[in-house]
């Protein structure tokens, strides 16, 4: 019974699969592409184009495309997914379209029968719609700021908005129902649209989050973000813990993610290395059977792709997706190449056991020239073999008045041995034996080649593919009227092939983008008329654009690279600035400090003064030592004198006493002779002098 239920419960999410299918995002700041798969057979994927982004639809099965929209006014495409118009079994049968959120905050409805966009839908978003999702025949968008916007696809007009306030959203997934919508950026958060309340919310990543799916019958969310090796699988039921159920590791950055309908994943890494486990995404773990860690899943099976020419060089695999038919969980659909040439390849990842293989490496043939278009087209076939049926291989060109003289000294120049030089041979000698710093070859000095003289070599180089004699000639990009007339002589029968000549090094060697860009610039300037002429030049030209736009995301990461950088060597100048101030500080308190007396002369306090000053031999006194000797010598000096000023006091008191006395004995003896008193007097005077004494 419980066999039947969950294979019942996987064959609903099988037939819901058809009809919504979750978008992958990109974005101006990565490498991965804006695609989306149908339940099918199509894939719907952006590419660059030179008037803005452009949709194409693919055939999985044979690779051809199927359908193309350009957007209108240079129109970005950030997110796409596939849905159906129209109500099954209504008068006007359903039909499959592909929503596109674009950059002004609208949304389009595109059908790939029709070739046309049949239906704009407007006037919700302010900001760019980073993410799409069709369920029970509604619509919804999601854009930064993090506000959810529910479509009536038939009638185009709005139902509802939910606000959830997470800023910088990317990524969105709506159940089948239609019922629960998971909203991710740095975390996850998941929301009931009937309520509008949050049901639920996970840590996520610490990076923002580009990839969100059910696994296990909707019971569990599997997620990966940008610049982040790990893939997170998350319980996504009511009493869900915060933490992940399971961590699944790669060798490198998560660029793609797919989920089986059973639970395995597979994830494409930056390295092109495409990793799988095997039900790892189960909706409950078995009690009996061996219970791994929650972190640290390696993968079940890896798959890497070599070149032919070289096993060590991996040939990437940009997406992957698991077959969609029901009990063969073990295949795998691999795209390579470019958006512009995408490869389709079916592949087996199980084994007889139906388990994956651990290691699985296949060798294929590189795709060369990315940029140019795989088929040419009859004009250009007739082009190129008016161009290549001439081949002077082996020969020596030689110039025909140089040729009459020569034959004139015929007898001169054979007994020197000498020959006149080839073309070639002329153009080297114009040139330094040495080299610049960019490596091409510097012309010497008083002799610079003409635009006329560039023409005559550049056509002769493209004429006998002379690959030497055609980097002589891109040297000369220093002067641009050089470049600019020489490209202005050259025949429209070569502009083709010099331009596919200048892809093919610029592809080769992006380094040299210096010395390219202003020949292919002048080119595609002075030549638009002819170009534009040429049947199936678009996505030739569109390819290249495609290469600039991928060096200028990478310049962006540079750009934030450099202002953490900078922000880095900021703090740590300040910081050394403030430790020299401090330095400079304690020098200054130091070089301020009051001089220390080496030798101290002290004059002796004693009766003896008169004597010779004594010199001191002792070291010379500390500050705080001296100050608190001079406190200590000051107070000694202050009990001193109160001793000698008490002493002067007694000695003040018992004089006045006995001179008192001898008043008292004067005065009693007043009867006698004036005689008698002044000897008594004076014998009492002399005695009381003695007595003092």
């Amino acid at each position: 019974m419980v066999k039947k239920t969950v294979h019942r419960r996987k064959s609903q999410s099988v037939h819901s699969s058809k009809r919504a299918t979750t978008t992958s995002i990109g974005s101006d700041d990565d490498a991965r592409w804006t695609c989306a798969f149908d339940a099918d057979s199509s894939l719907a994927l952006v590419r660059s184009g030179i008037n803005g982004h452009k949709l194409r639809v693919i055939d999985v099965h044979t690779g051809a495309q199927r359908s193309e929209h350009a957007g209108e006014g240079g129109a970005k495409i950030h997110s796409v997914a596939w849905g159906t118009q129209g109500a099954q079994g209504a008068q006007g049968a359903a039909q499959a379209v592909v929503a596109m959120g674009l950059q002004s905050g609208d949304v389009q409805l595109y059908s790939p029968a029709r070739g046309a966009v049949v239906r704009t839908l407007a006037g919700a978003h302010t900001g760019a719609v980073v993410a799409l999702a069709f369920a029970e025949g509604r619509l919804l968008s999601l854009d930064g700021d993090g506000l959810v916007v529910q479509w009536d696809v038939a009638g185009g007009q709005a139902l509802a908005q939910m606000r959830t306030g997470l800023a910088g959203a990317r990524a969105l997934l709506a159940s089948a129902d239609g019922q629960r919508v998971a909203v991710a950026s740095h975390r996850i958060e998941m929301w009931d649209v009937a309520r509008q309340s949050r049901l639920h919310a996970w840590p996520g990543h610490a990076s923002p989050v580009h990839t969100l799916l059910w696994a296990a019958d909707e019971a569990a969310l599997v997620s990966a973000a940008e610049g982040d090796r790990h893939v997170h699988v998350w319980d996504a039921s009511p009493d869900a813990a915060a933490r992940p159920r399971a961590v699944l590791a790669t060798d490198s950055d998560v660029m793609h993610v797919d989920v089986s309908p059973r639970g395995s994943v597979l994830a494409v890494g930056a390295d092109g290395v495409l990793h799988a486990w095997h039900q790892v995404a189960v909706a409950q773990r078995s009690a009996n059977g061996p219970r791994r860690g929650d972190i640290g899943y390696t993968a079940d099976g890896r798959v890497r792709f070599a070149s032919t020419a070289d096993a060590s060089r991996t040939l990437p695999v940009l997406l992957a997706r698991f077959s969609r038919v029901a009990g063969d969980e073990g295949h795998v659909l691999v795209v390579r190449g470019s958006a512009l040439k995408p490869l389709f390849e079916p592949l087996s990842l199980a084994g007889a056991d139906g388990q994956f293989a651990p290691e699985l490496v296949l060798s294929r043939e590189p795709q060369d020239n990315l940029l140019l278009s795989a088929g040419q087209t009859a004009a250009e076939k007739q082009v190129a073999a008016q161009l290549h049926a001439y081949s002077e291989q082996g020969a020596t060109v030689t110039d025909p008045l140089a040729e009459g003289v020569r034959a004139s000294r015929a007898a001169a120049d054979d007994a020197a041995g000498a020959a006149l030089p080839s073309l070639a041979d002329r153009i080297k000698q114009l040139s330094v034996a040495g080299s610049d710093q960019s490596g091409a070859p510097a012309l010497a000095a008083g002799l610079k080649l003409t635009a006329g003289t560039l023409v005559r070599v550049l056509v002769q180089s493209l004429h006998t593919s002379d690959h030497e004699m055609l980097e002589t000639v891109l040297s000369n990009n220093a002067r641009a009227n050089v470049v600019r007339d020489t490209v202005l002589g050259l025949p429209t029968a070569y502009v083709l092939l010099f331009l596919q000549q200048l892809f093919e090094r610029f592809h080769a060697t992006p380094a040299r983008a210096a010395q390219l860009l202003p020949w292919i610039r002048s080119t595609l300037a002075l030549h638009s008329a002819y170009l534009t002429s040429i049947p199936g030049l678009i996505p030739q030209l569109s390819g290249f654009y495609q290469a600039i736009e991928s060096r200028l995301r990478t310049h962006q990461r540079l750009l934030r690279l450099s202002g953490r950088l900078e922000l880095a060597n900021t703090q740590i100048r300040a910081r050394s600035q403030l430790e020299k101030a401090h330095d400079r500080q304690l020098h200054d308190s130091h070089k301020n400090a009051p001089m220390q007396p080496l030798n101290t002369y002290r004059e002796e306090d004693d009766d003896e003064s008169d004597g010779p000053t004594r010199l001191s031999t002792e070291p010379p006194t500390p500050v705080w030592q001296a100050a608190q000797s001079t406190d200590d010598e000051a107070s000694s000096d202050d009990d001193a004198q109160a001793s000698d000023d008490e002493q002067w006091n007694e000695g003040s008191a018992a004089s006045s006493d006995e001179e008192m006395a001898a008043e008292g004995s004067g005065s009693s003896s007043d009867d006698g002779s004036d005689d008698d008193s002044n000897e008594d007097s004076g014998s009492d005077s002399a005695s009381d002098l003695d007595e003092l004494e």
